[in-house]
């Protein structure tokens, strides 16, 4: 029986008998439950549109899974029977990441780093501490939507821009000292990531409602990949590749013109990009820069 890594999927917010919990209509492994929570299966009745028990494993009309924090009693029976008014989806949808990182953000931190939660809220801790980089409040929020939603969160301490890991540790934010151009290429990372993933989900669909998920969900990734490039172009590591690539055209212009042999010159240039001479020549000008200042 498939199951599948539930800290990998797109959960649905619901309310299950008065809790709030996290569901998905595949099969869990239970193995990927992070700690602090609790995995229940979902069982439907005659009407295979609607739940009508929760237990602990349900092998014949499966409905799907769901996540709470809280334990439940299942009693004897180790399973809850309950009615339409019990169970309901809010509309609300996430990474199990942006849970808990929901949670920790509401606990006090006793390390004295403050969250920033709100694309608003980054550019006003950029302004007060001199950070000079051009961000509109949209790319701000998708900003902190990507990290979050890859658990991490955004903070400062000090003044100093940070960045929280939410899972690398149980009970306790891992932060570490960041950069604007850093938060923006790891942001562009996630978004490309998950443009491969969704790629392969509407290459293989399960059904054609699947299908259309999917392919809405990609085209909402190319639109933030849009906005996630124009961000990196504006960063440190976009100037050195510009500088990199420029460095290699170079190469390959003065091999031409000292050889006159388009193939040499192509050897030479590979032989040079696979030897990290463009790298090292871009790294050598950032060290005489920084002396000169």
């Amino acid at each position: 029986m498939e199951t599948v890594d539930v800290q990998k999927e797109v959960l649905e917010e619901v309310e299950l008998l008065g809790r709030t919990g996290y569901f998905t209509e595949l099969r869990v492994d239970k193995e990927t439950v992070p700690e602090g929570m609790h995995c229940y299966e979902l069982r439907h009745g005659d009407d295979d549109g609607f739940p009508v028990s929760v237990e602990e494993s349900v092998r014949v009309n499966y409905f799907g899974a769901v996540l709470l924090a809280e334990e439940l009693e299942l009693g004897k029976e180790k399973a809850l029977q309950f009615g339409y008014e019990d169970f309901g989806y809010t509309g609300e949808q996430m990474y199990l990441s942006q849970v808990q990182g929901k949670e920790q953000r509401e606990q006090h931190d006793e390390e004295g780093y403050e969250t920033i939660q709100t694309g608003a809220e980054l550019i006003s801790f950029m302004k007060e501490s001199g950070i000079s980089f051009q961000i509109n409040e949209k790319e701000a929020d998708l900003l902190c939507g990507y990290m979050d939603g890859h658990g991490h969160v955004i903070g400062q301490k000090d003044g100093q821009l940070c960045c929280g890991d939410l899972c690398a540790e149980t009970d306790r934010t891992v932060w570490e000292e960041t950069t604007i151009d850093d938060l923006v290429d790891s942001a562009t990372e996630f978004n490309y990531e998950l443009l491969q993933e969704a790629r392969a989900f509407m290459e293989k669909p399960e059904n054609f409602t699947d299908f259309v998920f999917q392919h809405s969900r990609y085209e909402d990734l190319c639109a933030d990949e849009k906005v996630l490039d124009a961000m990196f172009d504006r960063t440190k590591h976009a100037v050195m590749i510009e500088r990199a690539a420029q460095s290699l055209a170079e190469q390959l212009i003065q091999s031409l013109q000292s050889k006159g042999d388009i193939n040499g010159a192509v050897k030479e240039l590979v032989q040079g990009v696979k030897g990290g001479q463009a790298e090292n020549a871009v790294k050598q000008e950032e060290k005489q820069k920084g002396r000169s200042r």
